[in-house]
């Protein structure tokens, strides 16, 4: 088995730009290098012929510690890309990417997080609302008898829905509420809606079916209308 250290790649100095470079905070005069479009700070910088101890630095930073490890098993390895170890005249140079960076690209995958859990609860909540509201009208259009029968076929078709009891939990559910619905996905809310849309059509006719889905639809806020319109494409 090799040595991991002899697998990390060494950039030549010629694919990187360095710089002196100053912060507003910091008037000190600092080297900085820009590798496809990052910025990386000098970490250390070693002589030649001490390369595999530098590589050793490397291997170290990007693997956390066997004691870290123990005491958080979900702590990760640094970002290969994190550190850069430069191959120059006479000696290697090893960098880490600026923490500013860093920071930035930490921010950015908490905002698309956030963006991701917020168009779910938006989805779950336009979801719950055309539910209810057809469950309404089915109650109205045919009857106890054949809105258990309805309920049945909903079930089978519906892998979400195991028992009466996860159907009643639905029907008591507050469409606005601000908490997500546990293991309910993106996917299975847009099953979900298509599911009871083609179940109305069936039974109420088509032409019927789509109408009352519609109106109940065009009720809403316009970004449960925007999400549903696409999901039932209509």
């Amino acid at each position: 088995m090799s040595d991991a250290r002899s697998d990390m790649s060494i950039i030549d100095a010629q694919l990187v730009k360095i710089e002196i470079s100053t912060l507003p905070d910091d008037p000190q005069s600092r080297l900085s290098l820009n590798y496809q479009g990052q910025s990386y700070d000098l970490r250390q910088a070693f002589a030649s012929h001490k390369l595999d101890r530098a590589q050793q630095l490397q291997q170290s930073l990007l693997v956390p510690s066997s004691c870290t490890t123990r005491l958080n098993e979900s702590v990760p390895s640094a970002s290969p890309n994190r550190y850069l170890l430069v191959r120059e005249v006479d000696y290697y140079s090893l960098w880490e990417l600026n923490r500013l960076t860093v920071e930035l690209v930490s921010s950015l995958g908490d905002s698309e997080a956030d963006d991701d859990r917020d168009a779910v609860l938006e989805l779950q909540q336009a979801s719950i609302w055309l539910f209810q509201e057809l469950w309404l009208q089915w109650q109205d259009l045919l009857g106890e008898g054949q809105l258990k029968v309805f309920a049945k076929e909903l079930l089978s078709v519906s892998p979400q829905l195991q028992t009466w009891v996860d159907l009643d939990r639905l029907l008591m559910l507050d469409p606005l509420a601000l908490d997500k619905l546990g293991s309910w996905s993106e996917l299975d809310f847009q099953a979900f809606d298509r599911q009871i849309y083609h179940l109305t059509q069936q039974k109420l006719g088509h032409q019927f079916g789509t109408k009352l889905t519609i109106d109940i639809i065009e009720a809403m806020p316009d970004s449960s209308r925007a999400i549903l319109l696409d999901i039932l494409e209509i």
